[in-house]
C-alpha cells in the first residue's frame, strides 16, 4: 500500500507578499510540473472568497484546462481547500447569507467531483471559528444541509478546528455523518498548546487527512523539525490506527519554493514511508 502525500497549492511558487498562502494565478499550471517532479502525489487546490469569480475551479472551461494539466503532469487534485468559507461563512451570518454559503459549498462539491477529488477541506477556525454554542448549532445544521449533496458526489467534507480534540470530536459526533470528517492539522493544534499525539487520539475514528505543518507554541509556522509539534508521537498514532488517509505538506516557505517543498517532503518520509507491507 502507498501512502500519499500531497502538498498544498501555492507552495510551489513564489510567496505573495505578507502571505504565506493564497490561489497562485499566474503559476498553478507550472506547479504541477514541479509537484511530479519532486514525487508530490497529490495536489490540493485552494479555492478563496478574494478572486473566486476567477478562480478555474469554478468555470467549466477552467475546469477542462486543470484537467488537462491533471492528464499532462499525473498529478491530480485529490481536495480542494475551502479557505472560502472562512469569509463567507457557514455559521454566524444569519440565515439568507449562510444559505447562500451552503449553495456556494454545494456547487465547490460539484466542482471537486467533476475534477476526481475526493474532499473538501473547511476550516473552521479564525474567522470561521465556531466558539459558541449557537455557532456551533448552526454550523452543524449547515454541514446536515450540505452532507447529503457531498454523499451523492463522493466527497468527504473534512473540517479543520483549532479546539481540543474531545469537544472536535463532539462536534462531529453532532453532525454524524459519514461524509463530514476530521481534517487535522497538526500545526494548528501545536501552536493552541496540544501535545498532537495525545490530542489526535479521539478523533482517530473520525480522521480523513492531515495538513503537515510545524509551529511553536502561540507563534506562526516554522521550517518543519525547528517548532513544537511532536511529530514522532503523532505519526506513532497514526501507525497504531493503520490511518490510511493523505498528508498535504503545508509547510513554511520562505525565498526558495523548491528547497522548501523538498526539506519538508524529506522530512515527513522518515517518519511516514511511501510504501508500507500490509498483511
Amino acid at each position: 500500500m502507498k501512502r500519499r502525500i500531497g502538498i498544498m497549492q501555492g507552495r510551489l511558487s513564489p510567496r505573495p507578499p505578507g502571505k504565506l498562502q493564497e490561489f497562485p494565478k499566474a503559476s498553478w499550471r507550472a506547479e504541477f510540473e514541479l509537484a511530479a517532479a519532486l514525487g508530490f502525489d497529490a495536489i490540493e487546490w485552494i479555492y478563496e472568497a478574494d478572486g473566486a469569480a476567477l478562480n478555474p475551479l469554478m468555470t467549466d472551461g477552467g475546469r477542462r484546462e486543470i484537467r488537462r494539466v491533471i492528464d499532462g503532469s499525473g498529478v491530480p487534485v485529490r481536495s480542494i481547500c475551502g479557505d472560502y468559507f472562512m469569509v463567507e461563512r457557514l455559521a454566524g451570518d444569519g440565515a439568507d447569507a449562510v444559505e447562500r454559503n451552503c449553495q456556494e459549498l454545494e456547487r465547490v462539491i460539484d466542482a471537486a467531483a467533476e475534477l476526481g477529488a475526493e474532499r473538501i477541506l473547511l476550516p473552521l477556525l479564525e474567522t470561521a471559528a465556531v466558539d459558541t454554542p449557537e455557532l456551533r448549532a448552526e454550523v452543524t445544521q449547515s454541514l446536515r444541509r450540505v452532507a447529503p449533496r457531498a454523499a451523492a458526489a463522493n466527497i468527504v467534507l473534512g473540517l479543520e478546528m483549532e479546539i481540543a480534540g474531545p469537544q472536535y470530536t463532539a462536534l462531529l459526533e453532532a453532525v454524524d455523518h459519514p461524509n463530514v470528517r476530521a481534517y487535522y492539522d497538526v500545526g494548528n493544534s501545536t501552536a493552541q498548546g496540544f501535545d498532537v499525539a495525545s490530542d489526535i487520539e479521539p478523533l482517530l475514528p473520525w480522521l480523513f487527512a492531515v495538513h503537515v505543518k510545524d509551529r511553536r507554541l502561540r507563534s506562526t509556522s516554522v521550517r518543519l523539525g525547528t517548532g513544537d509539534a511532536n511529530f514522532a508521537g503523532f505519526f506513532k498514532q497514526l501507525k497504531s490506527r493503520n490511518f490510511t488517509g493523505d498528508l498535504v505538506l503545508q509547510h513554511y516557505f520562505d525565498t526558495d519554493p523548491r528547497g522548501a517543498a523538498q526539506h519538508a517532503l524529506s522530512f515527513i518520509r522518515e517518519l511516514w514511508p511511501a510504501e508500507v507491507k500490509t498483511s
